[in-house]
């Protein structure tokens, strides 16, 4: 932990703390750092422990660090203990505690120098990347336009473009993405011949089996147990839910399958999965994810080219949507929440020829792969490598799983690929890997899809 400005232009002002992990390289030769930057915004460095942990004695010639962001974790986080988190009551006892210019010092500029001075307190020889995760992607970019001469290489996975692209921002079209996944899983289905027969037993086809659920929702004509369960908008949430998830997007079709089925197995498997479980206590001194953060920095920098209006009428009528898109924009515009103005270095590209390498993959709803070809747009040079995944989810570092490899190992194929890259950044990395990478089954007949079923149905099966 270091004390930090709150304003790095003001450093007889407020200072706040800033926590960084670290895990060193077992080798006694190093070649450098590896940084990492999270998600979210708002997600913790927590769920990154033991990853470097791993990598630290795998990948015993670099040393590890994590940057905690500031308002997040255990870095002076954003919270409201006597109101609800993303309440006008929260904003309001934040701005009593930090003040509008305070608070407004949340933001990715700021992180990005919190980085800065903590490389420089770190120091050590050898060279410098930068990987950041989703968000942190976009934060990444924000350091490399500050900080272009601090780096040996940048490596962006789940890529958040640092500017807009057509007039929208990252999250405007976060709920229509998640709708597109969810069309491209039924697809999918509709080309498995189990999945897709199991299907067209009540409809012509994985699309108009959901568009008739929909239309029993609508007309009081959903099977009896399940009626009062099942809204429109739960159903659509819970289809992006499950779209993003790596084992969940394996469950999704039969989930609809048995909603139409609904014999007294199917209604108690759906009841339990449309039913919020109560959440493990969280340890308040270490929050996993801030709300707060999330939604101060997303209303502040991350919509603005659609209208509340427009992210009602999509919610209204999506076949699956998490509705983010529209609780940003109902944050923002109905709660009012104290959005900061932009600095100097919001929506800016860096511009560099530094090494860097991009990762996507494509079945990502949250950072599609045209988000990554975007950016790799303004990134032209010889060393800068764009890698997309098939199949792939987000967060490609832990979830391009490959055969006959535990979890556990944390050995993935876009692993193999960010060490290929750090080993030797003026050489394409080798992406060889991704032949060998574990795809979604959808039949329900491999080990994977029946662990899906264990995990959402608790049953061994995905149908029956």
């Amino acid at each position: 932990m270091a004390a930090m400005p709150l304003n790095h232009d003001d450093a007889e002002g407020a200072w706040i703390n800033v926590l960084v992990m670290r895990a060193r390289g077992a080798g006694e030769i190093k070649k450098g750092q590896i940084w990492f930057l999270m998600g979210g915004p708002g997600e913790s460095i927590a769920s990154y422990a033991y990853p470097l942990e791993v990598w630290a004695q795998t990948h015993p010639e670099w040393d590890y660090y994590a940057l905690e962001h500031r308002g997040a974790g255990a870095s002076s986080p954003l919270t409201c203990p006597a109101s609800t988190d993303g309440s006008a009551e929260c904003a309001a006892d934040l701005l009593l505690k930090w003040g509008r210019s305070g608070l407004a010092m949340f933001n990715p500029t700021q992180t990005a120098h919190d980085a800065a001075a903590w490389m420089n307190r770190v120091a050590g020889e050898g060279r410098r990347f930068l990987y950041g995760f989703s968000y942190g992607t976009y934060l990444a970019q924000r350091f490399a336009y500050l900080y272009p001469d601090m780096l040996d290489g940048l490596i962006l996975d789940g890529v958040v473009p640092a500017g807009p692209k057509k007039g929208l921002y990252p999250i405007d079209s976060y709920d229509q993405n998640a709708n597109q996944l969810v069309l491209d899983i039924l697809q999918r289905c509709d080309a498995d011949p189990i999945c897709g027969s199991r299907m067209r037993a009540y409809g012509a086809d994985s699309l108009a089996l959901l568009a008739g659920t929909y239309a029993k929702i609508d007309g009081a004509s959903l099977c009896p147990d399940l009626a009062p369960l099942i809204t429109r908008t739960a159903l659509h949430q819970k289809l992006a839910e499950l779209g993003r998830d790596w084992r969940g997007r394996m469950v999704l079709p039969a989930m609809i399958y048995r909603i139409n089925r609904c014999g007294a197995d199917d209604a108690a498997i759906i009841k339990a999965l449309f039913t919020e479980q109560a959440e493990p206590e969280e340890d308040e001194t270490y929050p996993a994810f801030s709300f707060n953060l999330n939604t101060h920095i997303i209303t502040s920098e991350l919509i603005g080219g659609l209208s509340l209006a427009q992210a009602q009428a999509f919610s209204d009528t999506a076949y699956a949507s998490p509705d983010e898109t529209l609780s940003q924009y109902t944050a923002r515009d109905v709660i009012g929440w104290p959005v900061y103005p932009p600095d100097a270095a919001t929506h800016q590209w860096p511009a560099t020829d530094i090494p860097m390498l991009l990762l996507n993959g494509d079945m990502d709803p949250q950072t599609p792969d045209h988000f990554a070809r975007f950016a790799k747009s303004h990134y032209p040079g010889d060393r800068q490598y764009l890698v997309q995944f098939p199949t792939a989810n987000h967060g490609t570092l832990l979830w391009t799983l490959l055969q006959d490899i535990d979890i556990m190992n944390v050995d993935t194929c876009a692993g193999r690929i960010l060490f290929d890259f750090v080993n030797d950044p003026e050489t394409p990395p080798d992406t060889t890997c991704t032949a060998l990478m574990i795809r979604p089954d959808f039949s329900g007949a491999s080990d994977q899809a029946r662990d899906a079923a264990s995990k959402y149905f608790f049953t061994t099966s995905v149908w029956d």
